[in-house]
Formats: structure tokens, sequence, C-alpha cells
């Protein structure tokens, strides 16, 4: 899939970024895997802890405590913030909780948002994944691209 995604970005001149929470580089790590990828990817910025979304993301502390770490608001703004922070044409994020427990009451171990940001919308998915932490990144990473796919290149 991610060769697919390289292959759209490469043959349209578009470039992407991440903000990665939960999945700690992953994707990032697979998009360089692929020789060439620095003509379409711009880099990503790994925000695991609240203070690096707050520090690096811009993400105000107010939403961070009203709606979780791990929500639909948080996940859009890291893809609104990314996208501009290296003006890229495409962004996708991820947050989400991998376990085995959870810092508070608003987010179920397992709860994941992935946001993709494009040049003319914003969307964001929920997703319940019941996995070993290891086997809950791997899904986050394949679901994330999945839906990139899904929604900009075949929409």
């Amino acid at each position: 899939m991610v060769n697919e995604i390289f292959n759209f970005l490469n043959k349209t001149n578009k470039t992407i970024s991440f903000a990665e929470s939960c999945t700690g580089g992953t994707l990032s790590s697979s998009l360089t895997m692929i020789p060439g990828a620095s003509k379409v990817f711009l880099g990503s910025i790994v925000s695991y802890s609240t203070y690096s979304k707050q520090k690096l993301l811009n993400i105000d502390k107010s939403d961070l405590d009203k709606f979780s770490p791990v929500s639909e608001r948080v996940a859009i703004t890291m893809a609104e913030n990314v996208k501009k922070q290296f003006k890229s044409d495409y962004s996708i994020s991820i947050t989400g909780n991998a376990g085995p427990s959870t810092d508070g009451e608003k987010s179920k171990v397992g709860d994941c948002f992935i946001a993709i940001s494009s040049e003319n919308e914003i969307f964001c998915e929920k997703f319940k994944i019941n996995k070993s932490r290891e086997d809950f990144i791997e899904a986050v990473k394949n679901i994330s691209f999945q839906l990139f796919y899904d929604k900009i290149i075949i929409q």
C-alpha cells in the first residue's frame, strides 16, 4: 500500500507529512524505505506525549484537557498543524492508546483516531483496535495508509 501512495504522490508532484503519536514514527519509517521518498515525504513529528503535542504541534492544552489527547479534535488539529509546518499537500495524523493502560477515562485502550488533511478537506475516523501493542501499531499503520488510498487516491 505504501508503494501505491508513493507512486501517486510522485506522479502528481504532491507531498505528504505525518504527525504520529501512538505509532512512534512507523508511518515515516515505512515511507522512507522506498528509494526516492524524499521527493514526496517532507517529514514528520512524533508527538508521543501531551507535552510534545503542545510544544511541537501547537495543540491547545485546553483541548487536550477537555477532549483527551486521544480524540477527534486533537487528531484533526495535529493533521492541520503538521501540514502547515511542513507546507505539504497532504498530511496524516494518528493518536491512540496502544495500551496496556490509559491515562484517563475519556479514551480507552484500543481507541485510535486517524485524520487526513488534503488540499481541500480534512476528515477523521475513529477505530477500535483490540490487539497487542505491537500488533496495534502495525494495524494502525496499515489502516492509515489504506484510508489515504481510499479517500485520496481512488475517491
